[in-house]
């Protein structure tokens, strides 16, 4: 469904590549009014302990995916599910659905409260899927990938190793191009970005 066709007003998926910068630009559109969604955020939420999330990836993966207090460890999980494709789309089939049917209801919820608002959502693995129908537009936020990789190591979540395989498993630029409706370059300086996302909201709306 897309929202737009409901709500008449623009609900935009904002995807790119590890490190392209999504959060940032996310941020700004925030800044310029608008209301948005992260989905690693929702991500989190659908595996904290106690959730229908947190007992199917358990009894899939096992109790050594967990802490003691019943978080799931992200980063052993990682290292599992990304040096096997197989395992991987185990995973991706447990939460990706679950992570959709929040967001919805995220979404909804925004424009409940605020019906002429334009929502972004952040959506990180959009081309790789069959979600960009759902949304009224995706803004594709690019940053050259020895850019990208060096924001990766620098915030000190990756190592330069982790970040290129995790960049393997994306799709490149090319693909995400053909699901985007505007494209931000985030490689230079903040002041920039934000021009380039105030053009795009003035289309928007």
């Amino acid at each position: 469904m897309v929202f737009g066709l409901v709500f008449a007003v623009p609900v935009i998926a904002i995807t790119g590549g590890l490190g392209s910068g999504k959060s940032t630009v996310r941020e700004i559109f925030e800044e310029f009014g608008a209301k948005g969604v992260d989905t690693d955020e929702i991500a989190r939420r659908v595996i904290q302990p106690g959730t229908r999330g947190s007992r199917m990836v358990r009894e899939a993966f096992g109790d050594s995916f967990f802490t003691p207090e019943g978080q799931m460890d992200r980063k052993k999980m990682a290292g599992h599910v990304f040096s096997d494709p197989s395992r991987r789309e185990k995973l991706e089939s447990i939460l990706h659905p679950l992570i959709r049917e929040a967001e919805d209801k995220v979404v909804r919820e925004l424009l409940r409260k605020d019906p002429g608002a334009v929502v972004v959502v952040e959506v990180p693995l959009l081309a790789e899927g069959d979600r960009a129908g759902h949304y009224d537009g995706v803004v594709l936020v690019t940053a050259p990938e020895d850019v990208r990789m060096d924001r990766l190591v620098r915030s000190g979540r990756y190592t330069r190793d982790e970040a290129a395989l995790r960049m393997a498993h994306q799709a490149d630029d090319r693909e995400r191009e053909r699901v985007a409706s505007w494209i931000v370059e985030n490689s230079g300086p903040v002041g920039k970005t934000r021009s380039q996302v105030r053009s795009v909201l003035d289309q928007m709306v």
